[in-house]
């Protein structure tokens, strides 16, 4: 029997150990076991009578050998009506690699069910598969298609996704164009030969396209790595993502255009999707459309936008834990702030993230009410209607030096 004094918990970005149990504040004992710290105030007990509030920064150490501490919930929450820490394990597979949380709540009875179903790859990519499958058959066959392939967990499972379905329908595969971008360090050459692996076992045609390919795909004067030299030089290197998201579907786009197609496939998960949202919405904007959204002439699907990141890395956990090792370790605090929160969501009431996902959508639908996303005159760039008009006009500027046929 393994103890946790011989079990070391380590993040893989670093090495760094997570904090030992018994280290522990307050705090993030009651988040261990599913109950938010605001919730409750922390009282120690001296043993005079007296009930003594103290911060939730402490740990059960700092307190005299002995002393009672009191967790008080502060509100009108029935806690025994949501039970959080109590969840019941379902055993799909004998040696899980994930697991889905679901949470029946109690209603009257107060006898909530708060499972977790653990699977193995296997199991997860049925799941997954199938639902990819299912949702193109809903967005009305939405064939030729353009598919972006990153090598990563979220868009891998894109490609076994539409090799099920294009078989369903008993559709030829020649209709569905996968692409993957390679420029170091952004976009390692291993991740291309990830997608290039799996788009083979699925019979896909793939293009790799390196930054040659890239510059003439969308008729650049210069290298897309000047681009980013340039840009990073203004907004600094945690422009990455948004660099990479930029690139990626212009080319999709592009891509799109050469081949006939409408549509451009994408692999958003739920985190991405639910922190898109919470940006939107913090900073006063109304939401960019999901899971369906037309970025000028090409609609963007996004078949997995309600499946968590860490299923869908399920499906390839080798390839998943591969790109995660080459990822570059960069990003703006603000982004990781909202995917923090998007991720903290599910953690304490699992599928919360899912209720304000559909009755957004729901709600935006009803009120026509989504963003609009405004062609920018000369250029395939599109535009929310926000943002400092010198700003833009700067970054126009620069954008305008590596594509000369843009009429600005």
């Amino acid at each position: 029997m393994t103890s946790w004094e011989n079990c070391t918990l380590l993040f893989s970005a670093g090495a760094r150990p997570l904090k030992d149990a018994r280290d522990l504040t307050l705090g993030e004992l009651l988040l261990a076991n599913r109950f938010p710290p605001s919730l409750f105030q922390a009282y120690e007990v001296p043993g005079d009578g007296s009930l003594n509030p103290v911060p939730m920064s402490r740990s059960l150490g700092d307190f005299p050998e002995g002393r009672k501490v009191v967790l008080q919930c502060v509100r009108n929450t029935d806690i025994d009506a949501l039970q959080p820490a109590e969840v019941e394990p379902v055993w799909h597979a004998e040696t899980p690699v994930t697991e889905i949380y679901d949470f029946q709540y109690a209603e009257d009875s107060k006898e909530p069910r708060h499972r977790v179903h653990l699977m193995d790859a296997a199991t997860m990519r049925e799941v997954i598969f199938g639902k990819i499958s299912e949702f193109l058959v809903r967005a009305g066959d939405p064939l030729p298609l353009v598919a972006g392939i990153s090598g990563g967990g979220d868009s891998n499972t894109l490609v076994h996704g539409l090799s099920r379905y294009l078989a369903n329908r008993q559709l030829g595969a020649s209709r569905v164009t996968c692409f993957t971008l390679v420029m170091e360090p952004m976009w390692p050459e291993s991740a291309a030969h990830r997608a290039q692996t799996l788009c083979s076992q699925a019979d896909l045609e793939h293009r790799v396209l390196h930054p040659e390919d890239i510059a003439q795909t969308l008729r650049m004067s210069s290298s897309p790595q000047l681009l980013w030299e340039d840009l990073s030089k203004l907004y600094g290197t945690d422009l990455a993502h948004f660099f990479g998201t930029f690139l990626i579907n212009l080319v999709g786009r592009a891509i799109s255009q050469e081949v006939g197609a409408s549509s451009l496939l994408m692999g958003y998960n739920r985190e991405d999707v639910m922190a898109e949202l919470m940006f939107c919405l913090m900073n006063g904007r109304r939401p960019l459309e999901y899971p369906r959204k037309m970025t000028g002439d090409t609609e963007v699907l996004m078949p997995v936008w309600d499946v968590p990141k860490v299923m869908l890395d399920s499906c390839h956990p080798d390839f998943s834990e591969a790109n995660y090792t080459e990822r570059v370790d960069t990003t703006a605090v603000r982004r990781s702030s909202i995917y923090y929160m998007a991720h903290c969501l599910d953690a304490l009431v699992p599928q919360m993230s899912i209720s304000l996902l559909n009755g957004t959508a729901k709600l935006m639908d009803e009120l026509s009410g989504w963003q609009e996303l405004t062609p920018i005159g000369g250029t395939p760039l599109l535009h929310t209607g926000y943002g400092d008009a010198e700003e833009q006009h700067k970054i126009l500027t620069l954008l305008k030096g590596y594509f000369p046929d843009w009429q600005l």
